[in-house]
Order: structure tokens, then sequence, then C-alpha cells
């Protein structure tokens, strides 16, 4: 139940009213208002402020401010006249039948305001577009403006060119007429002796031409220089091809990302060696095992010894590097999963035991005490984290797998008066 706020103060004027409700400063951040012109609600959680004025006022030009201690509310009046009452004297039903009306109305006011901003937005956008078709359309005018223009000033230039080119034409025409007239003009018959006509094989026509402008022939220039070039290059001796091989490079193994430095040299092998004993600490380290000892089968049995010596790192270290070399032994991941729950690792716990469910399938008689144990291991492990709806679940499931197992029966037990004491444990 709320705690209703009584001890608020108000003042008047013909035209505002201003009311103090009292707040910790503490509930300063957790205040949530709701006005009306007619009901005023303020809550911060447990306390509540409600309000039903006496007359309507414009809560549209009203404010609230917070301070520390206070919650400031000024009212503007819809009326000049001065309130004999603030508050109006309502019992429970009108004051709920009330309460309702106005948040009915408020919430209509809010969906009539929200659909009138999605028109206003729908018609902001449509004339946004207009305007960017406007723009683009101007642009393409000035564009198409631009082009003509350049196009006609081209057709001129091409046009100018075709008339200088046709004079000149003319007048080349006209010259070449001149040159043959002249050519033609020039020309001279010489007559034979009569001793030549009877030997038509003598007979020959000499035509001479005067004013013959004769071409010269292009002469090539030497350069003792280019063919000093050229005998050299004739007489180079080329160099035979490189025969085809291939280079190993090796490097030397290196445990830092980082380019070895002398400075930095002790520093690294003092790390390398503190590394690998307490690596060698938790169990073994993988570049120390024989050929022989590279076998799933062998990181088993090694790790089932320091399960049972009590070393459960080592152990997780054996089962580990068996699962690297085998992931299709679900041995591993149970036993694994068996370790990390002895050591409160019951997340990793819970994952290798679904793990080593997933690879016992498909479900028979030969594996069937082993998937009793894993599900009951991860209901342990599920409740050990709180989960004990589910714990609960997966212990009867490990119990039907196991009916002999009494062990089983009695985690059901204690599970189920666990979870009666706190059902919200999951």
């Amino acid at each position: 139940m709320p705690i209703l706020i009584k001890d608020y103060t108000w003042i008047q004027n013909s035209k505002n009213i201003q009311i103090r409700v009292p707040i910790n400063s503490g509930y300063k951040n957790k205040i949530d208002l709701f006005s009306s012109d007619c009901y005023i609600k303020v809550n911060f959680n447990p306390f509540l402020f409600e309000l039903f004025l006496m007359h309507d006022v414009d809560i549209t030009k009203s404010k609230c401010v917070v301070n520390d201690n206070f919650i400031v509310i000024d009212l503007v009046k819809k009326e000049e006249t001065i309130w004999a009452e603030l508050e109006k004297p309502l019992n429970k039903e009108d004051k709920m039948k009330l309460r309702h009306k106005v948040i009915a109305e408020c919430q209509e006011r809010a969906k009539l305001e929200l659909e009138d901003r999605a028109i206003k937005k729908s018609n902001l956008d449509r004339f946004t577009v207009q305007q960017a078709m406007n723009i683009d359309n101007k642009q393409h005018v000035i564009m198409d403006e631009r082009r003509d223009e350049e196009r006609k000033k081209a057709m001129n230039e091409l046009e100018m060119w075709r008339k200088v080119t046709a004079e000149e034409e003319i007048y080349e025409t006209e010259n070449t007429i001149t040159e043959n007239q002249i050519e033609k003009s020039s020309l001279k018959i010489t007559e034979l002796p009569s001793d030549y006509e009877e030997n038509s094989q003598h007979m020959q026509i000499i035509l001479k031409e005067s004013n013959k402008k004769t071409i010269p022939k292009k002469t090539r220039v030497k350069s003792e220089y280019i063919d000093k070039k050229k005998e050299e290059t004739a007489k180079r001796i080329l160099p035979k091809l490189r025969e085809m091989a291939q280079v190993e490079i090796t490097h030397t193994p290196r445990s830092f990302p980082t380019p070895s430095r002398e400075s930095t040299a002790q520093e690294e092998e003092t790390w390398l060696k503190n590394i690998t004993l307490a690596r060698r600490a938790t169990g073994f380290v993988s570049e120390d095992l024989r050929p022989e000892e590279q076998d799933p089968q062998w990181c088993k049995e090694k790790g089932d010894e320091f399960f049972r010596n009590g070393n459960f790192l080592g152990a997780i270290s054996a089962y580990t590097h068996g699962i690297t070399l085998s992931d299709k032994l679900p041995s591993l991941f149970a036993n694994r999963a068996a370790a990390h729950f002895s050591l409160g690792n019951f997340n990793k716990c819970a994952n290798d035991c679904s793990t080593a469910l997933d690879l016992m399938k498909p479900a028979c008689e030969g594996n069937r005490r082993s998937r009793g144990k894993c599900i009951a291991r991860r209901a342990a492990a599920l409740a050990r984290l709180g989960y004990l709806n589910k714990a609960i679940d997966e212990m009867k499931a490990a119990a039907k797998l196991l009916p002999e197992d009494e062990n089983l029966q009695k985690d059901i037990y204690d599970m189920e008066r666990a979870w009666e004491q706190n059902p919200d444990s999951d």
C-alpha cells in the first residue's frame, strides 16, 4: 500500500496556485508526475500525492519544479477567482470514477496528438520530397541550358571551320589549274629527222618540261656515336641465365611474439622457467611426453591417478591433453567434469557433463550407468549454481537410470526440501 502525503501547503491569488509537496532528497530522481486540468498525481515509491482540484486549471501553462526538499507545482487558473478550497470533497467511488475518466481523456488526447504528429511528419516528408524534386528540376534545366549553349558554340565553330576549309580548297583548285595551264604551254615538240621514221624502234618523242621543280632526295645523317653503340651492342656477350634453386630458411622457435633482445633475454628465460615449473606442478608438460605417451587412454589413466591423489589441477591437465588428442571419448569429459566439480568450477562441470552425454549415443544398456552418473553430477552442479528446479528434474532422470542407488533418492529429497524453502532460487 502506498503512503499518502497529506502535509502539503498551498497558496493562491486570483490567477495562480502554488502547491509545495515535501520530499526526501533521495527520491529526487525517482519522481513520476501525472497532471491534467482537474487531477494531479505525484508518485515516488512508496509515497503518493494525489489531488482532485476544485476547479479546472490550464495545465499547458502550468509548471513543476523539483528541489532537494520540495516539489513546487505552479498552476494557472482558467478563471480568475479565489478558490474556497483546493480539493473537491469526493468519496472513494467518485475519486475512482474521476481518475478513470481523466486517464481515459489523457490517453485519447495522447492518441490524437500522436496521429497529428504522424500526419505532420508525413506532410513534412512529402513537402521535403517535393522541394527536392523542384531543386532537381531546376538543376536539370540549368544543365540543359548550359549543354545547349555549348552545342551551339561547337556548331558555330564547326560552321566557321567548314567555310574556311571550303575557301582554302577553292583557292588551291584555282592555283592548280593555273599551274597546269603553264605546264601545257611550256611543252615543246621536237621533230625527228626522216632517218628515224623507217626504224620504228628508234622513234622517240622527246618532251622537255621547263620550269619544273625537282624535289631533292633525303639523305640520312650519320652519327659516329650511334654507329659505335651499335657495334658495341653487336659484340656484347650476355651472361648465362641463373639456375633455379630453392632456399630453405628455418627459424629458432620462440615463445614470445616480440623480437629477441639481449636486454630482456634473462627475464624471458626466468619467465619460461617459472611457467614450466608451474605446469609441471599441475601434472605434466605435453612436450615432455614420450611418443608412446601420446595416447588418449594413457592421459585418462594419468588423470585418474592425479584425481585419486587429490591433484585435481593435474587431473584436469591430463584429461584436457587427452581431449586434444581425441575428442570422441566421453570418459575424458565425464572425468574432467568430476575434477571441475571438486574444484568448484560448476559451470565447466555442467558443460563437460553435457558434452559427455552427447557422445554417449545411442543410449543403451552398456552406457546406462555412465549416463546416470553423468546426469547426477550435472544435477549437483546445477544445484550449486542455484537452479534447484532444473537440478531436481535432472536428479529424477538419473534415479530412473540408477534405481538401485539410494543416495540419489536422498539427494532428491534434500533438493525438494531446499526448493520449498526458497522456490524462486532458479
